[in-house]
C-alpha cells in the first residue's frame, strides 16, 4: 500500500513562538511517537513549512492576522531540533505562504497514494486547508487526522473543523 504522513507547519512560531499556543507545546511527545513508528520502506514523510517573507504585513493573511511570524530562515521558522533527523528522511518539503499547499495537492494527485496520515498545526486553519486539497486530489484515498498530533488555540473552531471533516469521509483517530 502506498502510504504517506503528512506533517502539517510543525514549526516553532506555532509552538512556543509568535503565535505559539500551549496546547501546541503538547503535541511533540505524541508527533515524535508517530514518527518514529513510520516504516519509512513504504511510508512516504512530508512536512509543510508555513513560509513568510519580510512583506508578511502587507499581504491579506497579514492584514487579518498582523503577527509577523515563519519568517524564511528565522528561529520560528524553523522545525524544532527534535525534528532534525525526521526532516532528513522527508522525501519532499513544501514552503508555502498561504494555509493550504497547491504544490502539495498538485504532488499528491500525481503520486496517488492509498493512504495519507496528518499531523500538525493548526488544526482548524493549515491542517484543514490541506487535507480538503488531498481529499480533492484523489478522492479514493483514505485520509486520516491524528487528533492527538494536531491542536487549535480555539476549540470551538477545531470542533467544527473537526465535523466537517467527518463530514469528508476523514478518519479522526
Amino acid at each position: 500500500m502506498k502510504k504517506a504522513f503528512i506533517l502539517v507547519d510543525y514549526q516553532n512560531d506555532f509552538i512556543d513562538g509568535a503565535l505559539g499556543f500551549e496546547k501546541a507545546k503538547t503535541l511533540k511527545q505524541n508527533i515524535l511517537a508517530r514518527l518514529k513508528n513510520l516504516d519509512f520502506s513504504d511510508t512516504d514523510l512530508l512536512i509543510t513549512y508555513d513560509t513568510h517573507g519580510e512583506d508578511f504585513l502587507k499581504t491579506k493573511e497579514g492584514l487579518n492576522l498582523p503577527v509577523t511570524h515563519c519568517l524564511e530562515g528565522s528561529k520560528g521558522w524553523e522545525l524544532p531540533e527534535d525534528f532534525a533527523h525526521f526532516k532528513q528522511k522527508a522525501r519532499k518539503i513544501f514552503h508555502k505562504n498561504t494555509f493550504g499547499s497547491l504544490d502539495l495537492a498538485n504532488f499528491l494527485q500525481k503520486e496517488q497514494y492509498e493512504q495519507i496520515e496528518f499531523a500538525g498545526l493548526v488544526s482548524h486553519i493549515c491542517v484543514f486547508h490541506n487535507i480538503i486539497l488531498a481529499f480533492n486530489a484523489g478522492l479514493n484515498t483514505k485520509l486520516i487526522l491524528h487528533k492527538n498530533c494536531t491542536a487549535s488555540f480555539d476549540e470551538g473552531l477545531e470542533n467544527a473543523a473537526f465535523d466537517l471533516l467527518r463530514a469528508f469521509w476523514v478518519e479522526l483517530v
